[in-house]
């Protein structure tokens, strides 16, 4: 065993957080109010983006960015299996397909020319992962979607605070679906946020996250009054998750600092290792590491040697095309095949120190070696 346990997520909560949130447990107001409006505006301002509407989870993003995108019964989504699965079961929700493309063997983010093949006249949108973290060539994934004319909706549950040429995740695609789940970056306990690249549909997500209506604009009348023309979800935040996200978001530079620096180290270490491929990793982006993932040739059993050694070590999110779910949409995929059966992750969070980092790689190193 390693002197002290090294989990592969760990919760961060600031101090004092317990004194604000009892200010806003009594405040006799824990619905959508003043404190999801300051979080709201927190959010945009880190992100650089004024059209940002909170939600109770990254899900109900993705849910509300597929509604806004048309996508409906018959219709298909491009999309990715090496995800989590609420990247995609909320296109089953909307009665649509999900066809996965293939992904690019160094960097387990979707191919681009793959997705292009699959493109037909069924394509209602394409949904790309930036996965734990990790920022693909983000300008040509824009560009292909422009050219077909079809929404690009970014999955960024694992990278909040990343950047790509030298701009905030939050601003490129049509819409980027945000997670402030409990081992996220920036935690609300559970929540996410959606960032729209375009006014009118940040006016339409306003609505649809909460039954129709647009709460910003309620005023202290009673909305009920008026005509709802849409029906919306029940997806809005409220200020106890709120609360929560205001103190978190006070200390997301060093977080994200701290991942990104932890997450640099193991590339420098782990590259020169038999049997281990650090991932290409693009230099026009800055990576948030939600875990540090990499690839090894005995990647079961090295995964059982660092868990007994007391080190977090995991395969994150299993290929979603193994479920029955999602049994219409199988077809072969070569590049995930190589990817998952190598892919492990390590953690790289605010918790773990230089020295945890130079252990890790160690053992990593001892056991290829053997």
């Amino acid at each position: 065993m390693t002197n002290k346990s090294i989990p592969l997520f760990k919760v961060f909560m600031p101090d004092g957080i317990g004194k604000k949130m009892e200010e806003t447990l009594y405040s006799g107001y824990i619905a959508e109010g003043k404190k999801t409006s300051e979080f709201q505006e927190r959010v945009a301002g880190f992100i650089d983006n004024p059209r940002v509407a909170l939600v109770n989870s990254g899900t109900t993003a993705l849910q509300i960015a597929y509604h806004i995108s048309k996508v409906g019964a018959g219709d298909e989504v491009i999309s990715t299996p090496l995800t989590s699965i609420a990247t995609n079961v909320p296109i089953l929700h909307m009665g649509a397909k999900p066809i996965w493309a293939d992904v690019d063997p160094m960097t387990g983010i979707s191919d681009i020319k793959d997705i292009e093949k699959l493109i037909n006249k069924k394509t209602k949108a394409i949904v790309i992962l930036h996965k734990d973290g990790d920022i693909g060539n983000l300008h040509e994934f824009v560009a292909l979607a422009e050219h077909y004319k079809l929404p690009l909706i970014e999955d960024a549950a694992h990278a909040f605070g990343a950047s790509y040429a030298g701009q905030k995740i939050g601003n490129h695609g049509d819409f980027i679906c945000f997670s402030f789940q409990a081992i996220k970056h920036n935690t609300t306990g559970d929540g996410g946020a959606l960032a729209c690249k375009y006014e009118d549909d940040y006016d339409f997500a306003k609505k649809l996250k909460w039954f129709g209506v647009d709460h910003d604009k309620i005023a202290g009348r009673n909305p009920w009054m008026d005509d709802i023309k849409i029906p919306g979800y029940k997806g809005n935040m409220n200020d106890i998750a709120s609360t929560i996200g205001i103190e978190q978001i006070k200390n997301i530079e060093w977080i994200i600092e701290r991942f990104h620096a932890n997450g640099e180290y193991y590339s420098r270490l782990l590259n020169d290792i038999p049997g281990v491929t650090v991932l290409r990793r693009n230099p026009s982006a800055y990576s948030s590491y939600w875990t540090y993932t990499f690839l090894s040739e005995k990647r079961d059993a090295l995964t059982s040697n660092l868990n007994d050694l007391g080190i977090g070590a995991a395969l994150v999110h299993p290929r979603n095309d193994i479920w029955s779910i999602f049994s219409e949409s199988k077809r072969e995929l070569p590049n995930v095949d190589y990817f998952t059966s190598r892919e492990l992750s390590i953690p790289s969070g605010w918790w773990v120190e230089k020295e945890d980092v130079e252990m890790i790689c160690d053992r990593i190193r001892q056991f290829h070696n053997n």
